[in-house]
């Protein structure tokens, strides 16, 4: 008698992890590469366009808009960097990139030192993120596309070989088998990195950019060949009983520009050829999606849409083919989709701490707990998104876990929630807080550079041309843009008031002390708990108004 009780305890206990198992919810975090929420008229040139629920009235994303409609839409959103790998670690971990203690970021940054948050920052090996979170609380987790936050070094050319890579010269045809197969040894090894970060499943994986696959001939857009890797892990993770967690970060609209034309042709968006992937040429049956001839004519026949923008349709169709996958496996209405970007690159913005660079759009679907036409105009951010996913999966965020972010959860259903009094914005030489509307940016250097200034020394441009101060970032190309055609880049203290003022051109700084006083000071706040990172007298213990 007491082994049958045994046994039906056994069994009972069995029935009931499944049962919680199958309550909490599949999660799909989809994140494009440079993207702001700003709609635009249809003139307007050299830009890569939003999607419709954001306002955007000539591209098409029929799919996604219905997502969003059916879920809500946040009105507020923003990235604490504005540049890729710090923004996917905060995505990712749920902290501010300027905690990171990568190999990389340590060296640049030693303890004691400022940081100089760009893409430098990556996912630790032996520090907790969202997916080893999940992974360790009985989730089935996934990676499909670009990286950018694992192991950068590995990505130096030069040492390409000595990091166990096979090699091939740019221009070689990637046709050849040769190529396909040093391609393909390459790609395995950036999936088996990323799955030592947590996640179960890797695949469609791209190390960094196109450009850094270093192939002239891939550096094209695969929207086929990333999605048919989600449904390939959303396949498998249904045949099981826990539920899954998935990223998917796509390569489109980064450069090189999908919607660019060269030669009278798309040929780094939908006038590619969809052989050419991030492992070699490899022919596949991509049926689960339209042609891209299709998706182009369906585009081109609506004289209000914007012909080089058809590249977001393809997109579109993309989370199209995953939501018809997950109601095939039984698992959409379960399924959390949200659907946003890494940063905001309208205008220049990308490395700047403007609104069009930090502000994205951002939306959330999920049947069984988002209500239907939902909208959520309070202060949100990327640090949220990890608490939020845990949240979801029944798991407390702990102390050991590091998290900067507060879960969205109550948000999903109370437009009124309260998730941060203010944000804080970290990038490069500047940081940030907005706070009711009312922005403060500080641009500041380390004592090195402060005293090249003051000497009257200058620094070279992208360009060799000499500018007066260093930009924010390293990357020089990005600082540039940026500085070019935003007027305040380099001015040491900055405030806007967003609601008068949301394209940030009037500096109030001088104007508004009082409010001036009241942001740095929650700036100073935000500062002090990174530890032993100063930012000059902001941080300091003499520190006064």
């Amino acid at each position: 008698m007491k082994v049958l009780t045994k046994i039906f305890i056994s069994i009972s206990l069995i029935i009931s992890i499944q049962c919680v198992a199958q309550k909490r919810p599949n999660i799909i975090y989809i994140v494009v590469d440079d993207m702001s929420p700003f709609p635009m008229d249809k003139e307007e040139k050299g830009e890569t366009r939003t999607f419709g629920f954001c306002g955007e009235q000539h591209v098409l994303t029929p799919f996604i808009d219905q997502l969003a409609e059916e879920g809500i839409v946040y009105k507020n959103a923003y990235v604490s960097s504005s540049v890729c790998s710090p923004s996917r670690y905060t995505a990712l971990t749920g902290r501010y990139a300027g905690r990171c203690t990568g190999p990389q970021f340590m060296r640049l940054h030693p303890e004691g030192r400022m940081t100089r948050v760009e893409n430098n920052t990556e996912l630790e090996d032996g520090r907790l993120n969202v997916a080893k979170i999940l992974q360790s609380n009985g989730y089935k987790t996934g990676f499909v596309g670009k990286s950018h936050i694992v192991e950068h070094n590995k990505l130096n050319r030069k040492k390409y070989s000595e990091n166990g890579f096979e090699e091939y010269e740019k221009t070689d045809d990637i046709k050849d088998p040769e190529v396909t197969k040093a391609m393909a040894h390459n790609h395995k090894k950036w999936t088996e990195m990323i799955k030592q970060r947590g996640f179960d499943y890797a695949n469609a994986v791209y190390g960094g950019n196109l450009l850094e696959l270093h192939s002239k001939s891939a550096n094209v857009h695969n929207i086929e060949w990333t999605t048919s890797a989600a449904l390939e892990f959303i396949s498998e993770s249904s045949d099981q009983q826990e539920p899954f967690f998935l990223y998917y970060a796509t390569t489109v609209p980064h450069g090189p520009e999908p919607w660019r034309k060269v030669k009278d042709k798309y040929q780094f968006g939908l006038d590619a050829d969809p052989n050419v992937t991030g492992e070699g040429y490899i022919e596949k049956d991509y049926s689960f999606m339209p042609e891209r001839g299709d998706i182009k004519n369906e585009v081109f026949a609506d004289e209000k849409l914007r012909k080089d923008q058809a590249w977001i349709r393809w997109f579109d169709r993309s989370v199209e083919a995953i939501v018809t996958k997950l109601k095939e496996e039984g698992q959409y209405e379960n399924t959390l989709i949200v659907i946003t970007s890494d940063h905001g690159a309208y205008n220049y913005g990308k490395t700047t701490l403007y609104e069009t660079g930090v502000k994205i759009p951002l939306m959330m679907h999920w049947p069984k707990g988002i209500p239907s036409e939902s909208t959520f105009n309070g202060l949100v951010q990327n640090i949220d998104f990890a608490p939020t996913f845990l949240d979801l999966a029944g798991v407390k965020v702990k102390k050991d876990m590091e998290m900067d972010g507060n879960s969205l959860t109550p948000s999903f259903k109370n437009p009124s929630a309260k998730i941060h009094d203010y944000l804080f914005f970290e990038l490069g030489f500047a940081r940030g807080i907005l706070a009711e509307n009312w922005k403060y940016i500080a641009v500041r250097y380390p004592n090195n550079i402060k005293a090249k200034i003051a000497k009257g020394e200058t620094f070279k441009g992208f360009k060799n041309e000499v500018i007066p101060e260093p930009f924010y970032t390293r990357n020089q190309h990005l600082g540039h843009h940026a500085s070019s055609h935003n007027p305040l880049y380099f001015v040491k203290d900055q405030l806007f008031n967003l609601e008068n003022d949301p394209k940030e051109t009037k500096n109030l700084f001088i104007e508004n002390p009082a409010k001036a006083k009241e942001l740095r000071l929650i700036l100073r706040e935000a500062l002090l708990s990174f530890d032993d990172r100063p930012f000059d007298e902001l941080t300091k213990k003499d520190f006064f108004q």
